[in-house]
Formats: structure tokens, C-alpha cells, sequence
């Protein structure tokens, strides 16, 4: 049997039509339940120095954070332990830590750090000196 050019040519296009609409409807839902995340979390802006320690107490037990590093990944160190978390500043930068109190609230830790100096940036080596002859 021989399908013709112009047939077979609209049912693609219909079928390219059904998977673009139900994509998009993905990518709308989605974003529709990250601004309503959002919207619940109550936000609690939080100011480091360098080599400063904080700890965020009354989490929930069996709970993980959610960490986002918003600027230098090197800036803070997380440690977890049942019902607290505790941060240190190492570094200028901030970072978005979401957590689930014991009470139940959600809240969004805005955390910047603050150093005397610039940023250190990488941990990428540097060029060797030249021998000596």
C-alpha cells in the first residue's frame, strides 16, 4: 500500500501539535508549583562574617535541607545533625537553604556571607616555576 505525501504530512503535524501542547502544559504546571512553594516558605535573611558559625535549630527530625548556591560554592560549610543544622562562613558568597521547622513551617534561609578580602575563587592549581638550570 502506498501512503500518499500529502496525507501522512498532517497527521504529523497533528501529532507534533499534541506533544508541543502537552510539553508546554509540563513546564507551566511546574512553574506554577515552584511560585506556590515559594509563596508558603517565610523567608528569614541571615548575614555571616568569615570564619562565623550559626546554628539553625528545631528542624524537623528526618528532614534534609534544600541547598541552592547562589553565588561562590565555596562560601559556606553545611554540617546536618538530627534537629539542628549548623553553617560556617569560609568565604564571601551566599546561598538559599530551605528547611521544614519541627513545628511544620517552611522557611527559606537567605544566607550571605561576608569576607575582609575578595572572593579566593577555585582550587585550580597553578603553573609550576621554571627549573633551575
Amino acid at each position: 500500500m502506498i501512503v500518499e505525501g500529502s496525507m501522512a504530512r498532517p497527521r504529523a503535524r497533528q501529532i507534533l501539535a499534541i506533544v508541543l501542547g502537552v510539553m508546554l502544559a509540563v513546564v507551566q504546571l511546574s512553574a506554577v508549583l515552584a511560585i506556590a512553594d515559594a509563596a508558603k516558605r517565610r523567608i528569614i535573611p541571615l548575614t555571616l562574617i568569615k570564619g562565623q558559625n550559626y546554628t539553625i535549630s528545631d528542624v524537623k527530625k528526618g528532614t534534609s535541607p534544600g541547598i541552592k548556591v547562589v553565588k561562590n560554592p565555596n562560601a559556606l560549610v553545611v554540617q546536618t545533625a538530627p534537629g539542628r543544622i549548623e553553617l560556617l562562613g569560609a568565604d564571601s558568597g551566599a546561598w538559599n537553604i530551605k528547611v521544614t521547622l519541627a513545628s511544620g513551617e517552611k522557611v527559606l534561609y537567605a544566607v550571605s556571607v561576608k569576607a575582609e578580602g575578595p572572593p579566593q575563587g577555585d582550587l585550580a592549581p597553578g603553573s609550576a616555576p621554571t627549573a633551575i638550570r
